[in-house]
Parts: C-alpha cells; structure tokens; sequence
C-alpha cells in the first residue's frame, strides 16, 4: 500500500516545481534525469521492499484493501481516462469496493515524464501515456516509432496482445513497470491546408511534429519540412501560417479543433497512437496470486472497452472534420508503399539505437498478424 507521507511529498515536489497539465501530444525522445532501472535494481528494491512490508498478505475469500493512485497527463475526454475508469469500476465491484483506484487526469500529478518517473519510483500506483511517452525510460519502446509498420488496426491490436507482449516484459521489468495493457486511438493523420494525392504533393510543405528524432527523419525523408513546435503553439502556427499542417490522431485532431484552422486530413496512417497502461513493477510483484489474476483480468477488458470507444470517436471525429469543410483524403495503396519505402531509414535508425532483437520480433509479429 502507498504510505499517505509518499503521496504528499510527491505532491509537494510537483507544486513546488511548478510542472503542469503538459497538454501535449506525446513525449519526446531525449536523455531525462530519471534513467531507467537496472534489472539488478528492481529486484534489489523488490526485496528490500518485502522485508519491510513483510510478506505478500494472503486472501481467505476476502481481498485486502488497497487504494491506488492513477495520473495521466491527458483530459477525461480521452480514450485514456475512458480506460483507467472502466478499470477502476470493475476493480470496486468485483472487489467487493476493498480495492480502488483514485484517478488523476490533465497533469494533476504532473506531466507524463514527471508521473512516470513517479511510478517507477513507487510514489504513485498506476500511469498511462504513449509509448513515445516511454522511450526515455525503455528506449525499446522506439520501435513503435516505426512508421508505416501496420495494415489496419486490428493487425496493430492483433500484435498488441500477442506474443510480443512476452518479449516487451523483459524490458519493462527492467525499467520499473508492469504493462498492464495497451489500447489506441486509432494512428496518425495528416492535416494540412494543401492537398495531398501523390509523395510530391508534400515537397517543401512545413508539418509540424513532436521532438522526436524518429518523427523528424520521417517527415524530412518524404520531402516535408519537419518542424518541431510545442502542441500548445500549434493551433496558432496553422492560423498564422507559420507551418501548413501537422499530424496527430483524430482524437487530438478534434480535441484541439485542428478542423477549425485545416483545409484536408489526409489518412496517411503512419504511426500507430498505442496507448499504454502500466503500474509500478514491485507493488505488482507483491500482490497476492489472486489480486493480480483480477487485476490482470479488468485491465484486459479495460483496453478492450478502450478500442471499442475509440473506434467510435473515430467515426464521429471524421465526421466532425467534414461537417467544418475538411476534406478527408484517402491515399491509394501506391502511395502508401513510397510512403513505407521511405521510413525505411527510421527503421535503421531504431536498429542502431536499439538493436536487431526487438525490431525482428515485432516485424516477425506483424507478418504473423496479416
């Protein structure tokens, strides 16, 4: 159980830092002050951990009491907030309400490298970002950042809870989480105020991103003009005509009336909006067999809830782009095979920043998937 002096400090080294709801569409991949844990660490602390608390408690029919802390940086009308309430609900009920989560959304408990460095460390229970989000602590997660990689959605749901979950585990214990799941939003589009039919359509054309290497190479690589900008800057950058166009889910697309200041949404599809779900490893690790098995149990169907609200945002959201005059534009398999072509420089990327292994795996599950 998270001791009420942990919480409290946390809550004043976020205040008196005077960090916020970041607001932001993702992370950004660079070196942070909260490196990531050794294996030999994390199981150093577990055990220190358990000699302090002593044993793991044993249920007798009854679960014990906990009460967990949730934060996110991202608002309640996100697909996010959508998961971890849903898994707080049934958490409470088939709990018999001795387990529950408090949730903590828009960067209440800090923004998404402050709260993940919170969970690592133990000071708040469960978080929930991008994988982006996680680079900077599991620099494997850059995989991910790989554009063009799925068909559809439900190939990238289907590798997703698939066997390379098991692999993903190894690095995640290492860096101090337990991935109770992922869900998504869908991938990333393509807004602008200039058509986009074919690759030369995009020369020149100035698309703001997120600082992120992967990103940047990318767009670079399709002739764009990678611009990196804060989020909060970018609806008036597209009023202004400081950049042309950016890219984000539908989900953010809307949320930030993109629709309002953007003349197409182009479906390029390149990067899937993965949302992650993850609690602090060593508190996972002391539940009882029980505790776990349930919450592993209402985590699987939260991100299933997720995708089945995600999927319906999309729909509306598209239709909230058409009814403010955006035209959406689907592009023909043609393009879509330059554009994959062309990402082929961000996959040497990730393999030289982290290695063959992942990268193989993943594509391996992809081509199972099909």
């Amino acid at each position: 159980m998270r001791k009420l002096a942990a919480m409290v400090a946390v809550s004043m080294v976020i205040s008196l830092s005077g960090c916020g709801f970041s607001g932001s569409d993702g992370g950004k991949v660079s070196s942070t002050s909260g490196a990531p844990q050794t294996e030999t660490q994390v199981k150093a602390q577990a055990e220190a951990q358990a000699e302090d608390d002593g044993p793991a408690p044993k249920t007798t029919g009854e679960f014990p009491e906990y009460h967990w802390t949730a934060a996110m940086s991202v608002a309640e009308n996100t697909i996010n907030y959508m998961m971890v309430e849903k898994f707080a609900e049934l958490l409470d009920e088939r709990s018999g309400g001795r387990i529950t989560v408090d949730i903590y959304p828009g960067g209440q408990l800090g923004n998404t490298t402050e709260f993940t460095e919170a969970v690592i460390g133990g000071s708040i229970d469960i978080g929930t970002g991008m994988t982006t989000d996680l680079v900077d602590f599991i620099p494997s997660y850059a995989v991910f950042d790989m554009p063009n990689l799925f068909a559809d959605v439900e190939q990238m749901r289907a590798v997703l809870s698939g066997g390379l979950v098991s692999a993903l585990d190894e690095y995640n214990n290492q860096g101090g989480i337990e991935m109770l799941g992922f869900s998504d939003a869908g991938f990333r589009q393509l807004t602008s105020n200039k058509p986009v039919h074919q690759l030369a359509d995009l020369s020149g054309q100035k698309i703001r991103v997120m600082t992120n290497q992967y990103h940047i190479a990318y767009w670079n690589a399709l002739g764009a003009a990678a611009t990196p900008m804060q989020f909060t800057e970018v609806f008036m950058g597209l009023s202004q005509g400081t950049i042309d166009g950016e890219e984000n889910p539908y989900m953010n697309i809307v949320g930030n009336n993109m629709q309002e200041v953007q003349k197409y949404v182009i479906e390029t599809n390149h990067i899937g909006h993965i949302i992650t779900f993850f609690m602090n490893y060593n508190l996972y690790q002391g539940l009882p067999e029980d505790v776990r098995v349930l919450v592993d149990e209402c985590a699987e169907e939260a991100t299933a809830y997720a995708n089945s609200k995600a999927d319906e945002s999309i729909a509306e959201y598209k239709k909230t782009c058409e009814d403010a005059g955006c035209e959406i534009i689907v592009l023909d398999d043609k393009v879509m095979g330059e554009l994959k072509e062309k990402a082929s420089v961000v996959y040497d990327m990730v393999r030289e920043n982290t290695g063959d292994e992942l990268v193989d795996q993943l594509l391996a599950a992809i081509n199972e998937a099909e």
